[in-house]
């Protein structure tokens, strides 16, 4: 199970420098190289995501409510507010956001404040940019999401003292056993690089932990940490396939926890 030239919006570049790289071995190794450094960036975005919420400081807490759930076209449209605790209000907060789409987190608007009963939002009197497209709103995330897709953001107060990462997955696709459940997480469009998250295991116990996508067979012992959780990443992208689907299979003394996934298809 690998990466092929399918990839996400920011590694483009590659596609087109694989694409022309088979025409004597030095052009192959620099390909080879190339690959390299997009597995090793597959690594980092896999990593930031399972680290995401534990950039918060210590003390703040982030609650994302469901607003409101509809369908537009045939797709269903999510509403969510975000509610802060122990976050200081006398200051004044950026939004960051992360969409799968791009390879790093962008600041959406500047100058949002914290309610008193905790909501977020931009106030009346507002000169920052959230002026322009909320003044005296709250702050409302709506989103259209693709199955297992996560929503990354976080708050950033503009001394930089204060912070609150949060995630949201819309659409989860999450399967359970007993008292373990495992989660695949979409990272990018396609699916071309996913997280697995389980939970419910029983802390320190080494698991048994099988993925297959076609004949691709990837076999791991992950160990669950002291919440009872574990995460892997995955590229389950197959050499000559465009599309297909990878099956999940997690077992521990206690449950066995499966789910499968399609990848690949818009």
């Amino acid at each position: 199970m690998r990466n092929i030239t399918v990839l996400t919006v920011f590694f483009s570049a590659f596609v087109v420098a694989l694409g022309q790289a088979s025409a004597s071995p030095q052009k192959s190794q620099s390909a080879q190289a190339t690959d390299e450094q997009i597995q090793a960036e597959l690594s980092k975005t896999a990593a930031a995501t399972i680290a995401w919420e534990k950039s918060t400081t210590p003390g703040i807490k982030a609650e994302v409510q469901l607003l409101k759930k509809d369908q537009v076209d045939g797709k269903p449209v999510m509403q969510y507010r975000v509610k802060l605790s122990g976050a200081p209000r006398n200051k004044l907060y950026s939004l960051i956001a992360w969409p799968i789409t791009v390879s790093q987190p962008v600041t959406m608007m500047e100058g949002l404040a914290i309610a008193a009963d905790g909501t977020v939002g931009c106030p009346p009197d507002s000169t920052k940019n959230c002026a322009r497209r909320m003044k005296g709103a709250e702050l409302k995330l709506t989103y259209t999401p693709g199955i297992g897709e996560i929503y990354r953001h976080a708050l950033v107060s503009e001394d930089h003292q204060s912070r609150i990462f949060f995630s949201i997955v819309p659409a989860p696709m999450i399967e359970t056993d007993k008292s373990c459940s495992v989660e695949v997480i979409r990272l990018s469009p396609r699916f071309e690089l996913a997280v697995i998250h389980g939970k419910g295991f029983t802390p320190g116990e080494l698991l048994s932990f099988h993925t297959q996508s076609y004949q691709e067979v990837n076999d791991k012992q992950p160990k669950v940490d002291p919440s009872g959780d574990f995460w892997a990443v995955l590229t389950p992208f197959v050499k000559a396939r465009t599309m297909g689907t990878t099956q999940v299979t997690v077992k521990s003394k206690n449950c066995a926890p499966q789910l499968s996934f399609e990848w690949g298809s818009e």
